[in-house]
């Protein structure tokens, strides 16, 4: 009885961890809320190069989804004249610090894509808001049907929060594109605490010495 009760301690610790190297740390992630067409979705900025330019419409849509009911539309229009934006994203920042592993991923749609170009960019900030580094993934050339971009990436020196930007950058003004993306997330690997060390150990010591005692 003694040997169960050791392996359902293990078990559950490990358990336990793993959940936590899983715990999206996004809010309102896949766009769901507010429900309906053309609303400012809870929890994301509309990042764009210049916010009083027309040329970008960032809302809430229901035409397409990858899972739930909506997704996040970043709508881009054609634009020559000044000001005009090469640039618009969803953000959220997250406090991360320095030295984490963490895997970023989002969906992806295009139902026009002309010259513009998506990618899940990561952006690390200092306490002071400064940015230190920057990664990313694009979008494969001719992507149109949802598409999943993923990068793991170890956090560098003085990072204290991390941007997550789901951006569309095009390469000239005459550019344009309609894209939706969904279930974006962020997660930081599982660093077992070493009271949760000491626990496990002693799970494993423990039924260790029940083996022993039955031989």
């Amino acid at each position: 009885m003694k040997k169960f009760f050791f392996l359902g301690l293990v078990v559950g610790l490990v358990l336990s961890l793993s959940s936590a190297a899983h715990a999206n740390m996004l809010v309102n992630s896949s766009f769901e809320t507010p429900m309906g067409d053309n609303a400012d979705p809870d929890g994301w900025w509309g990042l764009r190069e210049f916010p009083t330019a027309t040329d970008v419409v960032m809302k809430t849509a229901t035409a397409e989804q990858y899972s739930g009911a909506q997704s996040g539309r970043i709508t881009m229009t054609a634009n020559t004249s000044t000001p005009r934006n090469l640039w618009a994203g969803w953000g959220q920042e997250v406090s991360i610090g320095a030295g984490q592993q963490i895997t970023a991923s989002a969906w992806l749609k295009a139902t026009a894509r002309n010259y513009a170009n998506p990618k899940l960019q990561l952006e690390f900030k200092d306490m002071g808001g400064v940015q230190i580094n920057k990664t990313s993934v694009a979008a494969p050339a001719g992507t149109f049907d949802w598409t999943n971009l993923s990068t793991t990436v170890t956090t560098p020196v003085g990072t204290e929060t991390v941007l997550v930007n789901l951006l569309v950058e095009k390469t000239s003004g005459g550019a344009s594109g309609e894209f939706y993306w969904d279930d974006a997330s962020i997660d930081v690997a599982a660093v077992p605490e070493p009271a949760s060390l000491l626990l496990l150990g002693s799970g494993l010591v423990g039924l260790l010495g029940v083996s022993r005692k039955k031989k």
